[in-house]
């Protein structure tokens, strides 16, 4: 890939070398014209920073299986993709004080296609137990379909 400054350069060239001052009045023109970016460290660090705000959050397939996490949601719950990839939430975040009126209301809504906010006792890999609120919406193509669904959670005190 050529940067806009390196094609610039090469466009006045080219058009000296051809004889022509409009190309080269015209890569003149757009150079004056163009706002350099942040340099690469300075977009980095904003893109990193917008991922480390955003909340836990998880993406299954229609049929529950996890298809995608965030960075945040590896560091809720100590679970990486590549562990959890294809598994059932509940499969491995629910455990002995998961409130089953909880759980039983997440999946009405699932069956019904519709989204919910629960609160619950969740599990991190470490055995250790915390409370979230979890937002779960279902994912629906442009003919209506569930697709699958996703959800965001939001660890409570």
């Amino acid at each position: 890939m050529i940067s806009v400054s390196s094609f610039l350069n090469e466009a006045q060239g080219s058009s000296r070398q051809a004889s022509g001052k409009g190309l080269a009045r015209l890569a003149s023109d757009l150079r004056d014209q163009i706002t350099p970016i942040a340099p690469p460290s300075t977009l980095r660090s904003r893109v990193l920073e917008r991922i480390e705000a955003e909340p836990p959050r998880v993406e299954t397939d229609a049929k529950g299986g996890i298809v995608a996490i965030n960075p945040a949601f590896t560091g809720l719950c100590g679970y990486t993709f590549p562990e959890i990839r294809g598994k059932k939430p509940g499969s491995f975040l629910q455990g002995p004080e998961t409130e089953p009126d909880a759980v039983d209301a997440l999946r009405q809504a699932i069956r019904r296609g519709e989204p919910c906010v629960v609160r619950l006792v969740n599990y991190h890999k470490d055995g250790s137990a915390y409370r979230v609120e979890i937002s779960m919406e279902p994912i629906r193509s442009e003919a209506g379909e569930i697709t699958g669904f996703r959800a965001a959670e939001r660890k409570l005190a």
